[in-house]
């Protein structure tokens, strides 16, 4: 079977795996998760044996393979909702619900695409079809409480499969919970297209943006704040910075229009994602 006829966004047997996903994975898979890394089953899940196993069997192939995620700064997101082509709907997030551990906004989870039909088939109660302006107002809400937002990526090695607008907070969200846990090379997060960039003359070395990085990749070092970690260009540093010295700069041209027909164009190649030297400030 072609490649392009698994992955593409309109494939029957992607959207049918996506629809089984959302309807009997997802939760169960959220809650094992944060229950073996940050809930009661840690005493088992920070053994180096049982991290070893789950990187390579399970954390892997999921993240390179089945779904993962792409950091996105606030303005780009609503950019982004402005620009969607079919239905949203919005409902409660799912790894809230899974771990039942976090006081953060419940109906955050905004999906779209073919996450619009596979949500809304599999749980008609618990989802509502919204406009963009209701969109973009929830990701606002979210954002006034320094939540970072993360788009969803179904089979990954097709960046077009985006299905879902997450807005994350570093105590609940389960994927962004994985990659810390387990590494970047265990589970990847799809590094956003921004690279945060320090005006060393208007810092003040307040830490501020060291504070609420979800990534820990900014350092105070010389008077002033770097991004020496790699950077996935969420951008709550340039929001949180009250000097406005941060500013997120593009790493590269954003993804190709897709075609008539939804699908990415037709010079584009799916492919793995691969590891890289961090993104950071030099």
């Amino acid at each position: 079977m072609h490649v392009h006829s698994v992955v593409a966004e309109q494939s029957r047997l992607r959207r049918f795996l996506l629809f089984i996903f959302a309807r009997y994975i997802e939760v169960p898979l959220l809650h094992l998760c944060y229950y073996l890394l940050r809930g009661k089953g840690r005493w088992l899940g920070k053994r180096s044996w049982f991290r070893f196993v789950a990187a390579f069997a399970l954390a892997r192939p999921f993240g390179y393979l089945g779904d993962s995620a792409k950091p996105m700064p606030y303005d780009e997101v609503l950019a982004m909702i402005d620009g969607l082509d079919g239905s949203i709907a919005v409902g409660p997030c799912r790894c809230r619900i899974g771990h039942k551990a976090c006081s953060h906004p419940l109906e955050t989870d905004i999906v779209c695409r073919s996450g619009f039909r596979a949500w809304m088939k599999a749980f008609p109660k618990d989802y509502r079809e919204i406009s963009k302006e209701e969109a973009k107002d929830i990701v606002t809400q979210c954002h006034s409480l320094g939540m970072f937002h993360m788009v969803f990526i179904h089979c990954p090695v097709n960046l077009y499969n985006e299905y879902a607008i997450c807005n994350c907070c570093m105590c609940g969200c389960v994927p962004y919970i994985i990659n810390r846990e387990l590494t970047q090379l265990n589970y990847p997060l799809i590094d956003g297209f921004f690279l945060a960039h320090t005006d060393g003359e208007k810092c003040k070395a307040c830490a501020k943006c060291v504070e609420v990085c979800p990534f820990t990749a900014r350092r105070l070092r010389d008077g002033r704040s770097w991004a020496e970690e790699n950077c996935f260009g969420c951008g709550l540093c340039s929001y949180a910075c009250p000097e406005k010295a941060i500013t997120m700069t593009r790493l590269r041209d954003p993804l190709a229009p897709r075609d008539h027909h939804g699908n990415h164009p037709a010079h584009y190649h799916p492919g793995l994602y691969r590891q890289h030297p961090p993104y950071r400030e030099e």
